[in-house]
């Protein structure tokens, strides 16, 4: 029996391996280097569910996310620290919005308020720089890492589970007669039923292989690692204008910019090297002393640039494509943690020939871009 391929072992990739770990078919996952390697372990981890534009079916799907993390979260097997969200507002206008963004957020249940500039000095901002913020405090992080590997340790427990084979990366999707038929690697071809694009930053070059033309683009994502020698925490506080800083552990912070919109993103060779310019570390700089004085003396201890995947509308691409047999779990933009049990288990079903929601379906579709 011809298996479905899963190509990529990212956490997006790891998590629909586990969905489909008791598919009649055999599951082959392929990975071009370790599991967890590309913009997984690139990621700063937040499960938000806070959204400055917020969206039913996107709180939906956040919410289903949660009903996989929480047991293992609660049973200890996956590590989550409630840091919570800080939508910051430096202006009136911008305060006006989040005002806006919160009601309605307030609308699907998630518990957000507003804080006056007052209230943030306990969060570790001036008072004197901000106008206020929006404020969710369920909002944490994970370990990618740790959610990868018990992905993977559950999808191929069994005698028959999934296949995973790393450091052997997908050269070539075959296509006969508008339907897929197999992928080549450096092993050789293999046949397949179905073939599943989750590779991430290369899921652009993937879709080529097999003829399909979707709007992806790439952005930067630079981030530095800022320590202290005193222990401080700091929740997971964004800017309107893309900077954002996330607390890590006991004395140590996450300083980062989203990147591009997607109108000024393009295509970027995910192998080249890349390097945080020194105008961030500037960036960073002047952010702290003008806002953070909580991180006043921190010094940069590491850095490292992400490739994020994004879409003209910034919700991803699961379903089936224009090629019969064809599937993609990619465009996260910037949401994987946030969002891959959802788009695993959505796209399980769908291989399954199980019915899914078809509203849902419809959001997350490849085809919705035509």
């Amino acid at each position: 029996m011809d298996p479905i391929v899963i190509v990529g072992g990212g956490i997006v990739g790891a998590s629909l391996a586990y969905c489909l770990r008791d598919h009649p078919r055999p599951v082959v996952l392929y990975e071009r280097d370790a599991l967890g390697s590309g913009t997984t372990g690139d990621s700063v981890a937040i499960f938000v569910r806070h959204q400055s534009d917020p969206d039913p079916l996107s709180h939906e799907l956040r919410e289903r996310a949660w009903d996989h993390y929480e047991p293992l979260i609660e049973d200890g097997t996956l590590d989550f620290e409630r840091i919570g969200t800080l939508d910051v507002a430096r202006t009136d206008r911008e305060l006006a919005e989040i005002r806006e963004a919160a009601a309605a957020l307030s609308e699907f249940g998630v518990e957000v308020s507003i804080l006056e500039p007052a209230a943030l000095a306990d969060h570790g901002l001036d008072p004197d720089a901000v106008a206020g913020a929006m404020w969710t405090p369920n909002d944490g992080y994970l370990d990618p890492a740790e959610i990868v590997q018990y992905s993977v340790r559950e999808a191929t427990a069994a005698d028959d589970g999934v296949t995973v084979e790393t450091g052997t990366a997908v050269t070539d999707v075959r296509v006969e007669d508008g339907r897929v038929a197999g992928v080549e690697t450096a092993a050789g071809t293999r046949p397949a039923a179905a073939v599943v694009n989750a590779a991430g930053p290369w899921a652009p070059a993937v879709n080529e292989m097999a003829g399909v033309s979707l709007p992806l683009r790439h952005n930067r994502g630079p981030v530095v690692v800022l320590g202290k020698d005193d222990p401080f925490s700091l929740p997971f506080v964004q800017f309107g204008d893309g900077r954002y800083v996330r607390g890590e552990g006991r004395n140590r912070a996450f300083g980062g910019r989203f990147g591009a919109s997607y109108g000024d993103a393009g295509r970027l060779d995910p192998t080249d090297a890349r390097s945080v310019d020194h105008d961030f570390y500037l960036e960073i700089g002047e952010r702290i002393e003008a806002a953070i004085p909580r991180l006043e003396g921190a010094e940069v201890v590491a850095d490292w640039v992400g490739v994020r995947t994004l879409t003209p509308d910034g919700i991803p691409v699961v379903g089936e494509s224009a090629v019969d047999g064809f599937h993609l779990a990619a465009g996260m933009s910037g949401l994987g943690v946030t969002l891959a049990p959802a788009v695993g288990d959505v796209l399980a079903r769908r291989l399954a020939g199980e019915a899914v929601d078809p509203e849902i379906a419809a959001y997350l579709s490849p085809n919705r871009f035509e």
